[in-house]
């Protein structure tokens, strides 16, 4: 046989034998499929199974709100125009079922002062809000929908979050401008719990709260805040930002949370009116006002036939002490209301100019932005 078939004869034999033996090289062996199937297991982490559990409770909150503005946007001309163009402005918030006949937990900044709201579930249900429950000491409100059977995530318990352990947001950021309305996700941790809160300078506030880096992104307002095992434990409210996301959420509790909701939701809307607006002191407005201390809440306001008003009340005037306990501060001034209801009656000691000192007795009316 010549070399040149010889050749030819070899590279034909290892090509009938590669070609027989490709299938085999090619077929998985057991430590691969064994690979595949451990990342397959991994990739439904808690984190997955959390999400697919509360998920479905989870709604987009959207709102219509009525604006009017001048005509013309002059102040010369403002006088003489009693006409003003109105405009309708789309608001988006998010929230979740709490009960399965059909009242749904969001915050109060979603839904205050709206002229239309409706929820949107994630399989395309939607429903025209029929009342409205708000409770802005806690920045909660109650909508409540034609609706029965609804799916309801567990809850968790508040004193049980732990900080360091997975936290994830929930909501509609974007409300109905996607097609899929399955909410947004981001996870972080909890960061803190039991913080108090001051959201801008001179503002209320917040104690309690439970801090996460957790993107809560606009529109995410009022959905949950959930654990690794699926159970809400807050209640989104706002962030801390400078013009972008510094990764400081915050939400209510979820215990108090469903506290102030049941009452709500039993009670109605239990908004009062005080007609005052208080602010801290510091010794440059105490100088100038001749007042004696820098303890105390400032009333800078004080509304037309408020009752403020009826009880005697003047701007300028000093708040020191609440039912016979020291009030230090504003926010010791607005904890101890922060329990109250429409017709209960607060003792005030009031400090007036230098060294005046009397009594007044507020009694709290229904707040008129609740009407």
């Amino acid at each position: 046989m010549s070399a040149v078939k010889r050749t030819l004869l070899i590279l034909l034999s290892g090509i009938v034998i590669g070609l027989a033996l490709f299938p085999m090289l090619n077929r998985p062996s057991p430590n691969t499929s064994a690979t595949i199937e451990s990342i397959e297991t991994s990739r439904r982490n808690a984190i997955v199974r959390a999400i697919e559990h509360a998920a479905p409770a989870v709604v987009s909150v959207n709102t219509v709100y009525d604006r009017s503005y001048p005509r013309y946007p002059d102040r010369f001309f403002e006088p003489f125009d009693p006409y003003s163009d109105m405009q309708r402005i789309p608001g988006i918030g998010s929230g979740f079922v709490i009960q399965a006949d059909g009242y749904i937990l969001t915050s109060s900044h979603v839904v205050d002062g709206a002229q239309e709201i409706f929820v949107t579930f994630p399989d395309g249900r939607r429903f025209d809000v029929l009342d409205v429950f708000i409770d802005r000491q806690w920045d909660l409100a109650v909508v409540q929908i034609d609706a029965d059977s609804l799916y309801v995530p567990q809850m968790g318990i508040s004193e049980s979050v732990i900080i360091g352990e997975w936290a994830i947001a929930l909501g509609n950021p974007f409300g109905l401008h996607f097609e899929d309305l399955n909410p947004t996700a981001t996870v972080g941790v909890i960061s803190a719990v039991d913080r108090i809160v001051r959201p801008e300078q001179n503002a209320r506030a917040h104690k309690g709260m439970i801090q996460t880096d957790a993107s809560i992104n606009p529109g995410n307002s009022g959905g949950p805040l959930v654990n690794s095992l699926g159970r809400v434990i807050g209640v989104n409210s706002f962030i801390f930002s400078q013009g972008g996301s510094l990764g400081i959420g915050f939400a209510v509790p979820i215990d108090r949370a469903i506290e102030v909701a049941c009452q709500l939701i039993d009670q109605g809307s239990r908004e009062f009116w005080t007609g005052l607006d208080i602010h801290n002191l510091n010794p440059y407005i105490a100088r100038t006002l001749g007042v004696p201390t820098i303890k105390g809440a400032l009333i800078t306001v004080v509304d037309p036939l408020s009752p403020g008003e009826s009880a005697g009340l003047l701007s300028g005037d000093v708040i020191v002490m609440v039912n016979n306990k020291q009030a230090n501060s504003a926010d010791e001034v607005v904890d101890a209301f922060r329990y109250a209801a429409v017709g209960d009656t607060f003792h005030l000691k009031i400090l007036r100019a230098r060294d005046r000192l009397f009594d007044a007795q507020l009694v709290l009316e229904a707040d008129p932005r609740s009407e």
